[in-house]
């Protein structure tokens, strides 16, 4: 059978897929109880590894062959997601992105993911490193006086200027639990307003992801 006129529509429905993916994880990652949401990823990476695997990506449908797998746990309560999990499945849909995008380049979606897929086949195997571990704690050691922070010429004006109107300020550290993929959440950015022309500070935070 000639692959070559369905790889098109190959190429739309795992875009599809992806988006889905994406947005279902992001849902989940906000309510990790939610079985619900799990179904529908499992059911989108199904479907994605068996269109991989008859158009002959074989390490796309490998990889969310694996990816299944730790679903198919969480989906039957033998496994709660944690943030290891959720940083290794959001690597994975990375990596899937990556393959789609040198299909339609006119690759054949090879990547090397063994990396991703022994992390998963870990998670299977209930291996999941504790959270906070050794790696993490020369950053947590850190006292806020040994804090270094680096402001450009305007940020130290605006600065200069609320102290100089009596505005008080206070230092904001934000401390992500895992890897955060620019790809999945598009830019994270916060931004604290103070109204300058009243005699009172009105400080708003703004974050999205």
């Amino acid at each position: 059978m000639d692959m070559n006129q369905y790889l098109s529509m190959f190429i739309d429905e795992s875009n599809d897929h992806l988006q889905s993916l994406n947005e279902s994880m992001m849902g989940l990652e906000a309510n990790p109880e939610d079985i619900s949401i799990v179904q529908v990823i499992f059911r989108s990476a199904h479907t994605l590894k068996g269109m991989a695997a008859t158009m002959g990506f074989e390490d796309l449908a490998s990889l969310t062959h694996q990816m299944e797998n730790v679903l198919d746990l969480v989906r039957n309560n033998k496994l709660r997601m944690q943030d290891f999990i959720f940083d290794t499945l959001f690597k994975s849909l990375d990596a899937l992105e990556s393959m789609v995008q040198d299909i339609t380049a006119g690759g054949e979606g090879k990547a090397d993911v063994t990396a991703i897929v022994s992390a998963l086949q870990a998670i299977v195997r209930g291996e999941i490193p504790a959270a906070g571990g050794a790696a993490s704690a020369p950053a947590a050691a850190q006292s806020s006086a040994e804090l270094q922070i680096t402001l450009d010429e305007f940020q130290y004006s605006v600065l200069d200027q609320s102290l100089q109107e009596g505005h008080q300020y206070c230092i904001l550290t934000w401390q992500s639990a895992r890897t955060v993929s620019s790809k999945q959440y598009g830019h994270i950015w916060f931004l604290i307003s103070w109204s300058v022309q009243e005699k009172w500070s009105n400080p708003s935070l703004r974050f999205r992801i």
